[in-house]
């Protein structure tokens, strides 16, 4: 399983690197998808993409803009920031340390950890479940696989909501499919499990969108966060995500490690557990870390940045175009429709600072699309499958 903590030296690099910022020609330029407040914002679309099959003739290729030249925002330099930091110290302390959390010693015995395992993917990943989560899983009569793992995304969910509206739309995601994210995916699994519409899902991160752009988005995102979810998920949605949504948080001990969380005792244990999976240190709130079940953690994504599903294969979905950050075996992701084409450097300032409701509705699109063009080669009557409960680290692809 590829991780922030594996990807440091290729992933967040590349898109950090001043060298990788370049835009790409678009075969379909349409100025209507530009951002309003500049011209540097976009998202392109392929004609040959659409549900409707447009033959529409393409305009002629266009160069691409230049490279914004204005002054990044609060947001995006401080995000960018703290995420250099916190991925240059997950990749140090793999041959060092880290200060154990002191309160360690005096975990509940619930909270005590019943599975310690090395993952399949990555051996040098290593990931943590409680003995209740294990029991959890083992309590779900029927398993659905394959199971759906979203990706660390930040406030790209938009394009996670539109490729679960497919999935679900399609028979891909059902009731019994087990279902796990880090930070942004998280949250996606949590409005999955809660039985809401994505619709519903993405007039709610407009809401967050709007409230960060008028009063800002680093520092206060968490409390923003905290307050549209309690908003929007149902009182049960706990009992609903229990045994079948993973939530992946890093917590910091001796060594990094992912812990994935899916047994949740309330409504706010669950939105505990999807608030530190999104806590990006300092930029989340003005702190380096938060405590959850008595561990200090920080972002799941720095350990377990597509964590895998209880189900015996799991489909992977990254917000980023996967290829270009150096990962393999994603199953959707914005290199399923390759002639849609936005920058990584675009796309992760989006990550970290709330785009126009325009875009965040073409991101919707973009991930309906990218799910459409990779169930055309996984045909739902082939690869969903009903069973019997199977733990363990799952398959991944």
């Amino acid at each position: 399983m590829y991780t922030l903590m594996n990807m440091a030296p290729t992933a967040l690099s590349y898109l950090l690197s001043s060298a990788n910022l370049h835009r790409f020609p678009s075969p379909n330029p349409n100025p209507n998808f530009l951002h309003p407040r500049t011209t540097t914002q976009f998202l392109t679309f392929a004609s040959n993409s659409s549900p409707q099959n447009s033959t529409a003739t393409p305009p002629p290729p266009t160069p691409p803009p230049p490279e914004p030249s204005e002054k990044k925002s609060f947001a995006v330099s401080t995000g960018e920031l703290f995420l250099g930091i916190a991925t240059r110290l997950i990749k140090g302390s793999r041959g060092g340390s880290i200060v154990a959390d002191s309160s360690s010693a005096s975990v509940k015995e619930e909270e005590r950890i019943g599975a310690v395992v090395e993952d399949e993917i990555q051996p040098d990943v290593i990931w943590e479940q409680r003995v209740k989560d294990v029991e959890a899983e083992r309590k779900r009569r029927v398993v659905t696989s394959p199971g759906f793992s979203f990706s660390a995304a930040g406030l790209l969910f938009p394009y996670h909501l539109g490729v679960a509206q497919f999935l679900i739309e399609n028979g891909y995601i059902k009731e019994t499919t087990p279902l796990a994210g880090s930070s942004a995916g998280a949250i996606v699994c949590a409005v999955i499990a809660s039985g809401a519409s994505m619709e519903e899902g993405l007039n709610a991160t407009k809401i967050l969108a709007a409230d960060c752009r008028d009063r800002g988005t680093a520092f206060r995102l968490g409390a923003v966060l905290r307050d549209v979810l309690e908003k929007f998920l149902p009182d049960d949605v706990h009992v609903r995500s229990n045994g079948r949504v993973r939530v992946a948080v890093t917590q910091l001990l001796w060594r990094p490690r992912g812990l994935l969380v899916d047994q949740f005792d309330s409504k706010e244990d669950l939105i505990n557990a999807v608030f530190t999976s999104s806590f990006i240190p300092g930029y989340l709130a003005p702190r380096p870390a938060t405590r959850f079940r008595n561990r200090l953690c920080v972002d799941g994504g720095l350990t377990l940045f597509m964590p895998p599903t209880s189900a015996t294969r799991t489909v992977r979905v990254c917000a980023f175009p996967a290829s270009r950050l150096g990962l393999q075996g994603i199953g959707i992701s914005p290199d399923c429709n390759p002639e849609n084409v936005t920058s990584p450097r675009q796309l992760f300032n989006w990550a970290l600072e709330p785009a126009d409701d325009a875009i965040l509705d073409r991101l919707f699109q973009l991930g309906y699309l990218d799910a459409a063009v990779w169930a055309k080669e996984n045909p739902v009557e082939e690869i969903v499958q009903d069973g019997s409960p199977a733990l363990g680290n799952s398959i991944a692809e």
